[in-house]
């Protein structure tokens, strides 16, 4: 998912930003697999932040848009999933999905390594997100505290002729809890989204790093 697209997760618009926007990559690098790193381990995760559907179908898309070719992990979960309904036990289900594509050359090593690679992609999201999301403070959060600083400013100013500023004065101080009242909505929101996103890219990596242990414990044991 392009660092653009995620602005669309947050709550409040601004004006577009006069920064130079990233171009995305040319149509021929888009299946291009990004490398297998060492990825630190996601924070806690708050108790309040739950699922949100909009950052969960933007993971999937990303998943999506990076599916290697050949079968791998994705098609592999996508017939473990199929079989829940028919069999019940979880390592018939590996033993008889894994059985099924093994005559065509699939191997464990093959399944393991491209989920890794999946985790990869969704942990790459997690990179964008946080810039989108540094981005979305400066212009959000930012941009009003500097209103609010500057109008202080001006209110100290003011406040030495009181007898003819007295209402512009008064008027200034309205502006100015106002603006703090929004940058305060902001704040609330935008943690809000970080959270969700947060829980949700949690919980997607957990069942990856979960089927990686039922691969590792009913394949390769």
């Amino acid at each position: 998912m392009a660092l653009k697209n995620f602005m669309s997760l947050f709550f409040v618009q601004e004006e577009k930003s006069t920064q130079p926007e990233n171009k995305p990559d040319n149509q021929a690098n888009k299946n291009v697999p990004p490398p297998i790193k060492q990825q630190n381990t996601p924070p806690p995760i708050p108790t309040d932040a739950s699922i949100d559907q909009r950052i969960f179908d933007s993971l999937q898309m990303a998943l999506s848009n990076s599916n290697m070719e050949g079968y791998d992990y994705m098609e592999f979960k996508n017939a473990i999933q199929s079989l829940a309904g028919i069999i019940p036990d979880e390592a018939m289900r590996f033993k008889s999905a894994f059985a099924t594509v093994a005559p065509m050359g699939v191997t464990v090593q093959k399944l393991m390594e491209s989920a890794k690679y999946y985790k990869n992609v969704l942990l790459q999201e997690q990179d964008k997100f946080n810039q989108a999301l540094s981005n979305q403070i400066d212009t959000s959060v930012g941009a009003k505290q500097k209103q609010s600083d500057d109008l202080k400013v001006m209110m100290q100013k003011k406040t030495e002729e009181i007898q003819r500023l007295t209402q512009e004065i008064e008027a200034h101080q309205q502006e100015i809890g106002q603006l703090e009242g929004q940058i305060s909505e902001v704040v609330v929101k935008l943690e809000a989204t970080k959270n969700n996103f947060d829980y949700t890219l949690h919980t997607v990596v957990n069942q990856m790093d979960t089927d990686l242990i039922s691969m590792e414990k009913h394949l390769l044991g």
